[in-house]
């Protein structure tokens, strides 16, 4: 089957969640199906990069170049605007009529029998009636912005994360309305969408998972004091969950365990991020060529958000590199685990630092929760099982309407 996969973003590097679980898919996809991608024009050398790697897999690459609204130069501007109309900052950051051209283009030259839609903001586009039309929903992208409304601090991002949530939180039910089936990356997100969608449209639980040949456990002594934190640490969730982190758990972890020491490693890490090095005891490393060196070497890696959607990435890494992880509800949400058997889920504050000093301490506990991770992400988070699912959904989608 012709498959068209519209994204904001090309998918790569894969230095964040929502380009990971793009990536994967749509070069999996590409193994049985011809794939289009279409998507912005890169803004640099080390994402073009990956048109090659793209197309080196079988994937068409179709770039339009990037709108005014779209540009990170304009972003506070219309971020203003949006506080004075009823649009979403969202709508100025994925929409631009250049990738409506193009869409339109492409089905009219070809057929596709599928198109995928990464991210529900890219609902804001039409697509053609003669196709099956799916909108990947990497989250509940509205649940995430009330979140970040109720724990923000600072008045302004406050007044945009209400504004923002208020008007998305329309926006995201009517954009999924438009396609034949939603995919979610856990059943608790397709319950909270399908409880509020008038529509008939269906919804698969797609989970994100994990390239389980690449992040696989090394052969490294691991340094019992050394926790560990990953990801995009620019992303307001990682944020704010670090520095709940740092003020509540990490000073009862420091009084009952002297020596521990603390690695943020990720990209874009904020003034307030950055601040936090002046602990001699806490490391921020900003962009790393390869997190699974960090990954090898910790003792326990922690998950400690209080804002969020979807599944976190981060935890099926760690659980593929054979790590011991610590996390809040919210930070594990998502994924089908078994409290203190592959994972350790505690919320308040002097119950996480507990959690995190008994992994470092009990090697039998580390241990266990170790292997049992790992044995989890092989049987149901690879990421070719994950897009085997899908196809399979294709194709029994496709035979019906036939």
């Amino acid at each position: 089957m012709n498959v068209l996969i519209t994204t904001p973003y090309l998918p790569y590097p894969l230095n964040n969640g929502g380009l990971i679980r793009v990536h994967h898919l749509v070069i999996n996809i590409a193994q049985v199906h011809s794939v289009t991608l279409v998507c912005m024009e890169p803004d640099n050398e080390l994402q073009a990069a990956g048109i090659d790697v793209l197309e080196s897999k079988g994937v068409t690459v179709e770039l339009v170049p990037v709108a005014k609204n779209q540009l990170k130069s304009n972003k506070r501007i219309y971020q203003l605007l949006s506080l004075f109309t009823n649009r979403t900052y969202q709508y100025y950051q994925y929409y631009s009529e250049a990738m409506q051209k193009r869409i339109n283009d492409l089905c009219n030259k070809s057929t596709f029998e599928i198109i995928l839609a990464e991210f529900s903001q890219m609902g804001y586009y039409e697509l053609p009636d003669n196709a099956k039309k799916y909108v990947d929903q990497h989250n509940v992208e509205y649940e995430i912005m009330q979140r970040t409304f109720e724990t923000e601090r600072s008045p302004l991002r406050k007044l945009l994360a209400k504004s923002e949530w208020r008007k998305y939180n329309k926006h995201e039910i009517e954009n999924c309305e438009k396609f034949d089936t939603c995919l979610t990356t856990s059943q608790r997100d397709a319950d909270i969408l399908s409880a509020r969608l008038t529509s008939a449209t269906n919804f698969h639980v797609i989970p994100n998972g994990v390239d389980s040949e690449f992040f696989r456990p090394i052969e490294q002594p691991q340094n019992p004091d050394l926790i560990l934190f990953t990801g995009t640490i620019s992303y307001y969730p990682n944020v704010e969950g670090i520095l709940w982190f740092t003020k509540n758990v990490w000073p009862l972890i420091k009084q009952k365990n002297p020596s521990s020491q603390f690695c943020i490693a990720g990209k874009s890490p904020p003034s307030e991020i950055q601040a936090l090095s002046s602990d001699p005891s806490i490391t921020v490393t900003g962009a790393v060529d390869d997190m699974r060196d960090y990954y090898a070497k910790a003792a326990v890696v922690v998950v400690p958000l209080r804002v969020g959607g979807g599944t976190r990435l981060k935890i099926l890494e760690a659980m593929a590199m054979e790590k011991a992880i610590v996390s809040t509800g919210v930070g594990a949400e998502g994924i089908e685990y078994t409290p203190n058997q592959n994972i350790l889920i505690e919320d308040d504050a002097e119950a996480f630092a507990n959690a995190t000093i008994r992994v470092m301490k009990d090697t039998t506990l580390r241990n266990t929760l170790q292997s049992q991770g790992r044995r989890l992400v092989e049987e149901l988070y690879d990421w070719k099982a994950v897009t085997g699912k899908l196809c399979k959904i294709f194709e029994d989608d496709s035979k019906m309407g036939s």
